[in-house]
Formats: structure tokens, C-alpha cells, sequence
């Protein structure tokens, strides 16, 4: 017992000077009193995440959103924006391929429609019985045709026909220009099978077309008529899938300069910080009075 009481003696020796008012080893003092731990962690990671911020460029947001529409607003933070262009751009993709295919389903069948409707022999035979009504319905006029003569590769002009017997296993090139010509010019309107009705009658009438301070006199059948629509309704198809291809071009346009806006905007943009602490408090024995947060934008 004797024993215990020395050793406690010894120990409020020790320690007295801890409580005496001239000790400073209880008195606060800021250098010894930094973040806690956890806090130091969250200003570390908030520092962190500053530095990752501030390695948006916006030269990358244009390029990815040049290249991909909305890849750039997605780099930048505006995945709402992101989704929109990118939608813009399936939309458009899927409009081309449509409008594409729509314009290429129409040509096959009108292109059809002219190999069942209009023949080379019927167009020789027959063109020089409307001449002298019509001066564009002639065999050797502005225009032709390509032909291929039996046994040679080489073309030559359906002009070779006017004036001349008939050449036995001749054919007419059908292609773009045929197609073309079939359809557009006076020219070649006796090719058409309706021509003349079944009875022996004219099949052949007259459409006035304006051009410019005039009126051009035209010289139709119902199939040419039936043809020609089909090519303008191929021909509107395919206009639409330019005017998509257009849109698209834009899209990544518009969605380039968005994406650069978009991330210097979130560069330049001031970053939030916050801190916290421990508040000094001099009526604290420790020193410690409670805990400050701090938050700046």
C-alpha cells in the first residue's frame, strides 16, 4: 500500500507541471490542429477530381462530336445533349437508307415498265408517220440511242437506222441515257406500245407545257405519261435522301461547335471547393471548439 501511494505520488509530480498556468502544453495551437484524416481524404479526392476536370479540352469535344455527334457533349458532361444528337443522327441514317431504298425500288419497276412498253422497231417503223404533224418527232433529231449491231461490241448510233432498212437482231444499250431519253424527249414517243389503241385510233395526245414567255407542245401517251411519273416519284425519293445526307452534314456540324461550347464552358467554369476543420475556441480547455465546413463556388 505504501508502495502505491509512492508511485502515485511520483505521477502527480510528473504531470502537475501539465496543469499549472504557465504550461503551454495545453494551450491550442493551429499548426498542431490539421484536417482529420477523413477529411483530408475527401479534400484529396475533391482535389482529384479538380485536376481531372481540368483536362477537358475543348479541340477533343469538336473532334469526337465531328466524327461521331454527341460523343463530344458526352467527353464534355451533357449526356442529355449527347442523346440528342446522337438520336438526330440515327434518325437521319435511317431516313437516308429508307428514302434510298424507296428510289431504287421505284427506278427497278420503272425501268421495267420501259423494257415491257417501249421496243426499238416500233420507234423506227412509226416515228416518220408523225413527222410532218410534230417536228420533234423525228429519227435523226438531237438526240439518240446506243446501239449494238449482231455479233460486234462496239455502239453505234440509232441515227444509223434513219433512212435505211431495218438491221435484223439489233438492239438499243439500255442504260442511264436510255432510260433517260425514252421518257424526256419527243423524239422517241413512237416507241411507245400505246401509240396507237387497239381499235387503230390515235393513242397519242398533246400536254402544253410552260416555258419561260411560251407554251411547248408535247406529245404524250398514257404510258410515257405513267412513266414519267414514275421517274419523278423515283427521282423525289432520292432527293429526299440527299436533303438527309444534308441534315447529317449538319448535325455533325452543329454538334462539333456544341461540344466545344460545351466544354470550355465546364473548363472556364469556376470549380466548387470545400474544407473542413476544427474551429479554436480560447473558453475550450483543449482548445477545441467544433467543427467548421466551409464551401466555395
Amino acid at each position: 500500500m505504501t508502495k502505491q501511494i509512492k508511485q502515485i505520488s511520483v505521477m502527480l509530480i510528473l504531470i502537475a507541471p501539465l496543469f499549472s498556468s504557465g504550461s503551454k502544453l495545453l494551450n491550442y495551437e493551429p499548426r498542431f490542429h490539421g484536417p482529420l484524416p477523413l477529411i483530408q481524404l475527401e479534400a484529396e479526392m475533391d482535389s482529384a477530381q479538380a485536376e481531372a476536370d481540368s483536362t477537358i479540352y475543348p479541340a477533343r469535344g469538336l473532334i469526337l462530336s465531328m466524327a461521331v455527334p454527341g460523343m463530344g457533349e458526352w467527353y464534355a458532361g451533357a449526356k442529355k445533349k449527347a442523346i440528342f444528337f446522337v438520336g438526330l443522327e440515327v434518325a437521319a441514317w435511317m431516313s437516308w437508307r429508307s428514302f434510298s431504298k424507296r428510289g431504287e425500288r421505284i427506278e427497278t419497276e420503272y425501268e421495267q415498265f420501259a423494257d415491257d412498253n417501249w421496243d426499238l422497231y416500233q420507234w423506227w417503223l412509226r416515228t416518220p408517220w408523225l413527222t410532218s404533224s410534230y417536228g420533234d418527232v423525228v429519227c435523226e433529231g438531237t438526240h439518240h440511242l446506243n446501239l449494238f449491231l449482231p455479233g460486234q461490241t462496239a455502239t453505234i448510233s440509232s441515227d444509223s437506222l434513219c433512212g435505211w432498212d431495218w438491221i435484223e437482231g439489233v438492239e438499243v444499250v439500255r442504260d442511264h441515257e436510255f432510260y433517260e431519253n425514252i421518257g424526256k424527249y419527243d423524239q422517241f414517243v413512237s416507241g411507245w406500245s400505246d401509240l396507237f389503241k387497239e381499235d387503230g385510233s390515235n393513242g397519242w395526245w398533246e400536254k402544253e407545257k410552260s416555258v419561260g414567255d411560251s407554251v411547248e407542245i408535247l406529245v404524250m401517251t398514257d404510258f410515257k405519261n405513267n412513266y414519267l411519273d414514275q421517274r419523278a416519284e423515283s427521282n423525289d425519293a432520292y432527293r429526299l435522301a440527299t436533303y438527309t445526307v444534308t441534315a447529317i452534314m449538319f448535325n455533325h456540324l452543329i454538334s462539333a461547335f456544341d461540344a466545344f461550347i460545351e466544354t470550355r464552358r465546364r473548363l472556364l467554369a469556376p470549380n466548387t471547393e470545400s474544407a473542413m476543420g476544427l474551429t479554436f475556441s480560447p473558453f475550450a480547455r483543449s482548445g477545441v471548439g467544433g467543427i467548421s465546413l466551409a464551401i466555395r463556388w
